[in-house]
């Protein structure tokens, strides 16, 4: 028997707009202001952000993801986070949120510092993205 992982994908997009908030990833600009230095890095990567991507997200503390049943396979993930955004995006997402570096909150800035994927087969279901100031 065939699982319809596309619909599991929009059902848990539902149920995170329902009972979460929306929240901001940015990828930030890595585009060296000047190219003869390119350690210097960018001159105010959040000036211009490379990409964001708005969805909707339920934060959970660490200790309480795991009450939720989340186990994941870096703990460290659980260890260096502050905050854990359980996101979904839908099935029609071609976002990739291990690319990006923030999140905004309303007006709280979190880093990212790990994000892990359930994502059977070919269809990413849920982002567990762990977060710090």
């Amino acid at each position: 028997m065939a699982v319809d992982y596309v619909a599991l994908a929009n059902q848990a997009l539902t149920l995170i707009t329902d009972n979460g908030r929306s929240v901001t990833f940015r990828r930030l600009d890595r585009t060296p202001a000047d190219p003869a230095m390119p350690w210097r890095g960018a001159a105010d990567p959040r000036a211009t952000p490379d990409a964001s991507v708005a969805g909707p997200a339920v934060a959970v503390p660490p200790s309480g993801a795991a009450a939720l049943g989340l186990r994941v396979e870096d703990s460290e993930l659980v260890k260096r986070s502050e905050q854990i955004f359980i996101v979904a995006l839908g099935a029609t997402s071609t976002d990739d949120l291990t690319t990006f570096d923030e999140v905004l909150d309303g007006t709280e800035l979190w880093k990212i510092v790990g994000v892990e994927k359930l994502r059977p087969a070919a269809t990413t279901l849920l982002y567990f993205v762990g977060v710090a100031r």
